[in-house]
């Protein structure tokens, strides 16, 4: 095991956190390496004393400079971002949640027996629909050929009795 490795488990080891076999490399280290047991020994001698240290509220300039650190680590700050925290943040949890109810009422309609027998009579309505919306259209061409008719009748009776001039003379 090598000093800087040893160095990185103080911590563990007096709190007591390592695994045995981790703890006995580690004291052999300490017991050929004196730089690494005087280290030890003052990293133990600073947690004894870190009980009587006051507590500090850091400043809120410092505080949003550390919120600050992942946008300008990049080098850029983005203005806008479409990434997952966007997709999952609370603005966007109803849409997330309308969405998901109209998949499930369109999986429902479309791959449930019920949903396909609705969907069915949905189908046969619309096409009654259209053969009706059809049919009325046909009348409504009969009708104004028929208008069409009595009409040129009515110009051709008063230009027999010379009522009525056309342009066509």
């Amino acid at each position: 095991m090598n000093c800087d490795r040893v160095q990185l488990l103080f911590s563990d080891y007096l709190e007591g956190e390592l695994q045995p076999e981790v703890k006995k490399e580690l004291e052999a280290h300490l017991a050929a390496c004196p730089d690494c047991s005087r280290l030890l020994e003052a990293t133990r001698s600073l947690a004894s004393e870190w009980p009587r240290l006051p507590e500090m509220e850091p400043p809120a300039g410092l505080i949003q400079k550390l919120y600050l650190i992942p946008e300008t680590a990049s080098g850029r700050k983005k203005a806008w971002s479409f990434g997952w925290k966007f997709w999952l943040s609370p603005a966007f949890q109803p849409v997330l949640t309308s969405l998901t109810v109209v998949m499930v009422v369109f999986s429902l309609l479309t791959f449930t027996t019920p949903g396909r027998s609705l969907k069915k009579s949905a189908a046969l309505e619309l096409r009654r629909t259209y053969s009706l919306a059809q049919k009325t259209l046909v009348r409504a061409g009969v009708l104004k050929d028929k208008l069409q008719g009595y009409r040129e009748n009515f110009i051709a009776s008063l230009e027999a009795k010379n009522i009525y001039k056309s342009d066509k003379n």
